[in-house]
């Protein structure tokens, strides 16, 4: 999404610094998380066993201590993939299903141990210091299957976003429609690494392949709506900084 510089000038002299570039992805994903909070957090309360109860108010105050987090690890993780995918393909080749997984779970596992820091944030007490203490290898492992799960369902949700194009036409509802489809997707694909992460940090065990679902459709409206949030901070930004 981001690049460190434009290319150069017609006239050959290097164009200005993009700061914008750098700084629009995680300004949009810090916004966007906090209207989605609410429903992370109730999605680590069911992952645990536990009562859903948690008010939008409490989940947005809970969102804006997590933004600098989220936004931190967008940022990190998208110039991550992408020098990683420029180094696996080459400067100009598109990335392939196959790369884009190996990046991911790369990038997985680079940035595991902030991921690890936002699911505790999502956990009741769960701050960055308890997260960090009690992280684990195993935690690192379930992070970078998550990681590259998203992506895979992202992939897949791409192929559904395609006929929802032809079929109701290439408007902005449908775009946002698509975005969500592919977040809720891309979320599915992940949760059951995502809930053994949950439970392990609880200080809990995984006891049947049917808790790693626990969670999943709050979690999947949480990812899907946070991706629709996302995708309209970055347009919104584009066009102001287009238009200066």
């Amino acid at each position: 999404m981001s690049s460190s510089t434009s290319s150069a000038t017609q006239s050959g002299q290097p164009s200005q610094f993009n700061w914008g570039s750098y700084a629009l992805p995680p300004a949009a994903a810090a916004v966007a998380i906090p209207f989605a909070f609410k429903d992370l957090m109730d999605k680590s309360a069911e992952q645990r066993g536990e009562l859903p109860k948690t008010t939008f108010s409490a989940g947005f105050k809970s969102g804006m201590k997590a933004s600098p987090t989220v936004g931190m690890l967008i940022s990190f993780q998208d110039m991550l993939q992408g020098g990683v995918e420029k180094k696996l393909l080459g400067e100009d080749a598109q990335p392939t299903l196959p790369t884009k997984l190996a990046s991911s779970a790369l990038v997985g596992i680079v940035s595991s141990p902030v991921v690890a820091v936002f699911n505790g944030q999502t956990l009741k007490g769960g701050g960055v210091v308890d997260s960090l203490r009690k992280f684990s290898l195993r935690q690192g492992l379930a992070i970078s299957f998550q990681e590259a799960a998203f992506v895979a369902g992202l992939s897949a949700a791409g192929l559904v976003a395609a006929p929802m194009k032809e079929r109701f036409g290439d408007t902005k509802a449908v775009e946002y429609a698509a975005a969500f489809t592919s977040g809720a997707f891309g979320s599915l694909a992940g949760q059951p690494a995502n809930t053994a992460l949950t439970r392990w940090q609880s200080g809990q065990s995984v006891e049947s392949a049917r808790q790693l679902m626990w969670g999943s459709m709050r979690k999947a409206r949480a990812i899907g709506l946070f991706s629709v949030l996302y995708k309209m901070g970055k347009e919104t930004g584009t066009r102001f900084l287009e238009s200066d």
